[in-house]
């Protein structure tokens, strides 16, 4: 397994052999010191309130900010995340030093409040701005997580007089063109917009294309599912953005202390707010950011380790693979028969296989059984999301397309009913149920064939906490004439859909 698949690392001890080959020192890591003995833990559990401070009393908020969020947002407590980054953030901001500010890392469990973590803190240190301008970019991997970002920050900004764009192809170049920039009598051009949310190919087009576009008075860079912005996208987005703000690639790595002399306006800089959950330890990685000083804030009690929420519940069941969707239906049957449920499989012709046998296999569920996959159009994946959150969808099957960042409340249960290929996957999977502070439980089903790679790959990160539960055959025999039912008349359904393809 690679360490790209892994996200494993070695920690070098400070007697590190200087008599080892050249070789070996190369493919070992050492975690830098903002990783380890200077990292700000917290606990990454749920909100106690019978220790945390009412948000009424938290001074460092603005009067106006807390009312919104306590009668508007129906939030009392910050997370344990929350009450850590958002004061230290917003001291940064009130901070008159000459020294550009720390970026800063955060991991932090699914679930855990990412979002308003970012989110408010953000919107006070700009709120106080008098001419309009394009003061915070939040970027994310995919359009659908962009919008539900967007309608987060819309919903807090609108309130304090902030203008806030979503750049992430739900409407036409052109039409975002007229809401990002608009040219004045005297020819020149300004912004109506504080906050942009966008994904990393969509802000390169603009920045290429948009005539008028000015980001020289960037502050704040949030990179949020940083791990997946980093493997998915080259970094020339950043390169881009850096002489679109004004600043060359180096300058902001370069900063020494002695060059106080020179005043911050000829020093344009902007702090990076990296967010995720499994984020990156691979300090070759983290260095092609280009991050000032960084500060992390992690929940783990390890900086190798995974974030999970405290709250879930994880299993595991070793099955043939000849009896995988039977254990499913009945693992749903005696033990899930109510629960909101997701079940993650690899491929469209899997998704679209398992929703019919569990519908086959469980009648008093058909109607509460659909799926979700990449080929589904959008409006139709908003539709089963909206039946699903509503509870009139109890099962829904589905693709990664739903693995990472989509937040719907009260999902009592995630199934893994194809083994994640890493431990970072399996944790976006997993990540779906225990949000927000509530219980949760994950059950991956493993394949005998493939217990070694789940030993390897998911089982040794997770130690005495994924649980194991035995399904035996005797178990599950009651359903195995019905099993054989289902699997003849799925067949028969398919052979009838190639003959009308092939007519």
């Amino acid at each position: 397994m690679s360490v790209e698949e892994s996200e494993d690392f070695t920690i070098l001890p400070n007697f590190l052999n200087e008599n080892a080959t050249s070789k070996k020192k190369k493919a070992l890591y050492r975690l830098p010191e903002w990783m380890s003995s200077l990292a700000k833990r917290f606990d990454g559990g749920q909100i106690q309130p019978e220790t945390s401070i009412p948000i009424q009393q938290l001074d460092y908020l603005d009067e106006d900010l807390r009312s919104i969020l306590i009668n508007n947002l129906a939030i009392q407590h910050l997370f344990p995340v929350q009450s850590q980054v958002i004061p230290y953030l917003i001291e940064q901001n009130r901070s008159h030093s000459p020294l550009p500010p720390s970026d800063i890392c955060v991991a932090s469990p699914t679930g855990s409040g990412k979002t308003l973590t970012y989110v408010i803190p953000l919107v006070q240190c700009i709120r106080p701005r008098v001419v309009r301008a394009i003061r915070v970019i939040i970027l994310l991997p995919v359009q659908d997580l962009a919008e539900q970002v967007y309608q987060v920050v819309n919903q807090l900004g609108s309130k304090l007089q902030l203008k806030t764009a979503l750049l992430a192809g739900q409407h036409s170049f052109e039409d975002e063109q007229k809401l990002l920039v608009q040219k004045q009598l005297n020819g020149n051009w300004t912004s109506p917009i504080d906050i942009v949310v966008c994904t990393p190919g969509r802000l390169v087009e603009h920045i290429s294309r948009t005539v008028g576009l000015s980001l020289t008075q960037l502050r704040y860079l949030v990179i949020d599912e940083a791990d997946r912005i980093i493997d998915e996208f080259k970094q020339d987005w950043l390169n881009i953005l850096d002489q679109a703000v004004g600043l060359s690639s180096q300058n902001k790595h370069d900063f020494q202390p002695y060059m106080l002399s020179q005043s911050s306006s000829t020093k344009k800089t902007y702090q990076k707010l990296l967010f995720s959950a499994t984020l990156t330890h691979n300090p070759e990685i983290l260095q092609q950011l280009n991050l000032f000083h960084p500060v992390l804030f992690s929940s783990l009690s390890s900086a190798s380790s995974i974030a999970m929420p405290t709250t879930l519940r994880e299993n595991f069941v070793v099955c043939s693979i000849t009896y995988k969707p039977l254990i499913v239906a009945y693992l749903i049957q005696q033990e899930l028969q109510t629960e909101k449920i997701m079940i993650f499989v690899h491929s469209k012709k899997d998704v679209d296989r398992l929703c019919s046998l569990l519908k086959l296999l469980l009648p008093n569920h058909t109607r509460k059984v659909n799926y979700i996959s990449r080929s589904l159009p959008s409006n139709k994946i908003q539709t089963r999301l909206t039946m699903f959150q509503q509870g009139q969808i109890q099962i829904l099957v589905c693709s990664d397309v739903l693995a990472r960042g989509i937040d719907i409340p009260n999902i009592n249960c995630v199934i893994l009913y194809d083994l994640p290929k890493n431990i970072r996957t399996y944790t976006h999977r997993i990540g779906r149920t225990a949000r927000a502070g509530k219980a949760g439980r994950s059950i991956t089903i493993v394949e005998k064939e493939r217990l070694q790679m789940f030993r390897m790959s998911i089982k040794t990160y997770r130690r005495n906490k994924l649980k194991h539960m035995d399904v035996k055959k005797e178990n599950f025999a009651f359903m195995l004439t019905d099993y054989q039912n289902a699997l003849e008349t799925f067949s028969a359904k398919e052979q009838k859909k190639k003959l009308k393809q092939k007519k």
